[in-house]
């Protein structure tokens, strides 16, 4: 059973047996996220915008370093851990579009992710939170599919103002290094300044905001764009030039705002 929040503008269905993931969102009567046509992608990260918590993105061989030796994490068909434990479980319901997980194994410590879901006039602002008690490393993130193109309107139109961008080694893995942004097609990651737009001209459109200057653009793919914040770059548990300086952050909060009609 979904749970659906809705105003003048703005309807969200939310699916807690599926990782508490939006499964839609309709503004202005426009539907504007999709689901991967590649049969390639494992469905359970196909759609929708679901959470990715305690690790966002993939960690190499999925393994990591604790103190206390390495952890094995699950692996996804290409050796990595990919996109954490909670987009595959059912969340309980906490009332008012808040959504709770108890988290453990295999992952080092023991938690509870918490996500939540308000709306506003004009759009939709998500929370993820990781609280395990501790200080320990993690990486959180939200994962929307957008559509290319809507039942109305001219293909979409990403523009943001990348400052660098991780560096993949031939794996397709962070090398640990930040460089200059190169052309698209992405499947990479990106310290932003400001907010990304989306631009579906003759239709609407969305801005993207996050605390966090983390986001990957996944932009490879014919029918739907990925634009995905996160409090770290993938695999930063490696890479002592990816980690925060200070804290790991254990929160996020992402607010796709809409503008009125764009001009065709």
């Amino acid at each position: 059973m979904t749970d659906i929040l809705q105003n003048d503008r703005v309807r969200a269905t939310i699916d807690p047996s599926r990782g508490a993931r939006l499964t839609s969102l309709v503004i202005d009567g426009l539907e504007v996220l999709a689901h991967a046509e590649d049969p390639t992608v494992d469905p359970a990260i196909a759609d929708g915008c679901f959470p990715m918590v305690p690790w966002a993105g993939r960690v190499r061989g999925g393994r990591l370093a604790t103190p206390a030796g390495v952890r094995q994490l699950p692996l996804a068909d290409d050796g990595n851990a990919l996109h954490g434990l909670g987009h595959v479980e059912a969340w309980e319901s906490a009332g008012d579009g808040v959504y709770r997980l108890r988290i453990g194994e295999p992952w080092p410590t023991s938690g509870t992710a918490q996500l939540s879901y308000r709306l506003l006039d004009d759009g939709l602002r998500v929370e993820l939170s990781w609280d395990d008690g501790t200080t320990s490393p993690c990486s959180i993130g939200l994962h929307p599919w957008f559509a290319r193109t809507l039942t109305t309107g001219g293909p979409v139109v990403l523009s943001f103002d990348p400052e660098q961008m991780v560096e993949r080694g031939t794996d397709g893995l962070p090398t640990g290094r930040l460089v200059r942004p190169e052309p698209e097609p992405w499947d990479d990651c990106f310290r932003v300044a400001g907010s990304p737009v989306l631009t579906w001209p003759g239709a609407i459109q969305l801005t993207l905001t996050s605390d966090s200057p983390w986001w990957v653009v996944y932009s490879e793919p014919e029918s739907t764009i990925c634009v995905e914040p996160q409090t770290v770059p993938p695999d930063a548990f490696d890479h002592n030039g990816l980690q925060p300086a200070g804290e790991w952050p254990h929160d996020i909060w992402f607010e796709l705002r809409a503008a009125g009609a764009t001009a065709s």
